[in-house]
């Protein structure tokens, strides 16, 4: 008997998280594709992504901890690494960092009717992982809008850990950050794949926290040195993962 209620209780729970992050999506999703137009540095069409994202946390009862806001400076840019277990990930970032992001993700994203559409005319950086030239081109085109406080956010793991267990980082974000001349800021998010894991569509309530972890200065590293800084990057977020008792790979 408590297996079909809690069967019921989360085939409910899970139909409220899908219908009201589909009308989140539609009405702002739609006016951001309309101010993106006119927008030149999409700094408002992110602030209503600020609100969607807002909005999705607070339905489903889901609290932001952000730990570590001091250490970067509001007026520059950076580019952020983070791990990532769950789709709560994005929205959090947009919540604890007080910049305009711009993510990274893989360019099959940008094909969702309204979300995608919405986050490639917001200047999201959606990158085509199977043409090389593509996506070095995507990423030049995209430094020049990393000014003034507009940072880069890229999900080192490339996609949802399905086991909520840290998996090998992509070199993307690094390489974006050489190019740019940036300090990376690595990001530990702690709590989301309790929350939804990747299988899942139910969104439990909950406390996220973001850590945030000190900047590095990449100017000591050159093109050769990317792997020897990704991995200090994942070994900062590792510890912060051992750190909170998390399972993580060694």
């Amino acid at each position: 008997m408590n297996n079909l209620f809690d069967k019921a209780s989360n085939g409910i729970m899970g139909l409220w998280t899908t219908v009201t992050t589909v009308i989140y999506t539609i009405l702002l999703g739609i006016p951001v594709i309309f101010i993106s137009l006119v927008s030149k540095t999409g700094k408002l069409p992110f602030k209503l992504g600020c609100v969607w994202s807002w909005l999705i946390l607070k339905t489903n009862r889901v609290r932001i901890q952000v730990i570590g806001l001091e250490k970067f400076a509001r007026e520059k840019s950076y580019v952020f690494i983070s791990n990532h277990t769950s789709n709560l990930d994005p929205p959090a970032a947009v919540l604890a960092i007080p910049q305009t992001l711009r993510f990274i993700g893989k360019s099959s994203l940008a094909k969702i009717p309204i979300f995608g559409w919405a986050a490639k005319l917001g200047r999201m950086i959606f990158i085509d992982r199977s043409n090389h030239a593509k996506a070095v081109e995507t990423i030049n085109k995209a430094i020049k809008d990393l000014k003034d406080g507009i940072s880069a956010f890229f999900f080192a793991e490339g996609t949802r850990s399905a086991d909520g267990v840290l998996q090998s980082f992509k070199k993307g974000g690094v390489v974006l950050a050489l190019k740019a001349k940036l300090p990376i800021i690595p990001i530990t998010i702690i709590g989301s794949y309790r929350l939804l894991p990747k299988s899942a569509i139910r969104i439990r309530p909950g406390i996220l926290k973001v850590i945030i972890g000190d900047p590095i200065d990449t100017s000591a590293y050159s093109d050769e040195d990317k792997d020897i800084l990704l991995q200090k990057i994942r070994n900062v977020i590792q510890e912060t993962l051992n750190k909170h008792s998390l399972p993580v790979t060694a």
